[in-house]
């Protein structure tokens, strides 16, 4: 299985008709595929947009054909209810058969919790919803006669897709730490993180190899997906506008809270004790792509098979047109 390069617009820096027309410009460039953040509301208050995926995603797939696209990443099971989800994929897949991937994940209070009752759920019981909520849409999804659901967190009595997808749905489950990789190997297709080569390479697919084998699966034609920042352009100004814009998103303690508000103020601190070489760094800020090569080979010689490419600031063209002059001749 060869290294794939997609693109990922984020769904949060431009207005969505923009974000589909980076796309095009994108695939015509060479990348593979194309994804999307799923957000109701953005991780910083600094970050102007959020585009509901589905229906830009139907925007996007009649104008792109044939590439892979997907999510990075949806909760399907608190603001949005299992089936509808099912069947706004089932009608996707049904006039674009094979091209959607969907990436799930636990979810964060800012885009989940307005709209619970009671108090944030733990990462444990988070979990084992979305275990229980692909279960249903993939009932749905696969099933000819009426579904009966009666589980621990959601029941739904005679329900059927009449619109099914043409094709299996792939499930990417977002994984970052030692439980949360061996639910990917456990209950999805593939996996999907967002770390150094060195972390996935010596922590996260050993704890996913873990979970398939408990569930008696092999690893072999896995993929294991990475989001990866990259930034071209003129290093000194692309730091200068991080800090101000505030372009920092401090999930390691920040998960919990719902606000965008506060956690851009927890941003701007911490924004203010990094220095120049740790933005640059934390970003993939340079104006060298020889650097972006020797990092995706990196990330390739770690076990990744998939990696998503944004960028955060400056102007994404710029750095499009770097993999296409020197980046991608170089790894392809």
């Amino acid at each position: 299985m060869g290294l794939e390069i997609h693109y990922n617009v984020y769904g949060c820096f431009r207005e969505p008709r923009a974000d589909v027309e980076l796309a095009k410009k994108a695939v015509d460039a060479g990348f593979e595929g194309i994804w999307i953040g799923d957000h109701f509301m953005p991780w910083i208050d600094s970050r102007p947009f959020t585009h509901h995926m589905l229906p830009w995603f139907g925007t996007l797939m009649a104008e792109i054909p044939d590439v892979p696209v997907g999510t990075s990443v949806t909760c399907p099971m608190l603001r949005y209810r299992p089936p509808l989800l099912a069947q706004g994929i089932a009608t996707l897949d049904n006039m674009y058969p094979g091209r959607f991937n969907l990436g799930v994940g636990v979810g964060e209070a800012l885009n989940e919790s307005h709209f619970l009752d009671g108090g944030w759920p733990s990462w444990s019981k988070r979990s084992v919803m979305l275990v229980e909520a692909l279960d249903v849409m993939e009932s749905l999804w696969t099933s000819d006669s009426y579904i009966f659901h009666r589980g621990n967190h959601f029941e739904y009595d005679q329900l059927k897709l009449y619109t099914r997808p043409k094709s299996d749905i792939p499930i990417h489950w977002a994984a970052w730490g030692p439980k949360s990789c061996r639910k990917a190997g456990r209950h999805a297709d593939h996996l999907l993180t967002a770390a150094p080569a060195e972390q996935i390479e010596e922590h996260i697919i050993p704890n996913y190899r873990r979970g398939l084998e408990d569930a008696g699966r092999e690893f072999a034609n896995r993929d294991v997906t990475t989001e990866f920042a990259a930034n071209v352009g003129n290093p000194d100004d692309l730091v200068a506008e991080i800090r101000e814009r505030g372009e920092h998103v401090p999930d390691d303690t920040e998960l919990g809270n719902p606000d965008p508000r506060s956690i851009q103020r927890v941003a701007d601190t911490r924004l203010a004790e990094l220095s120049d070489e740790e933005i640059r760094d934390g970003h993939n800020i340079t104006d060298d792509p020889d650097e972006l090569v020797a990092d995706i080979r990196r990330l390739e010689e770690a076990g990744v098979t998939r990696v998503l490419v944004g960028s955060h600031c400056g102007d994404p063209y710029r750095t499009i047109e770097a993999f296409e002059n020197h980046v991608f001749p170089e790894l392809r």
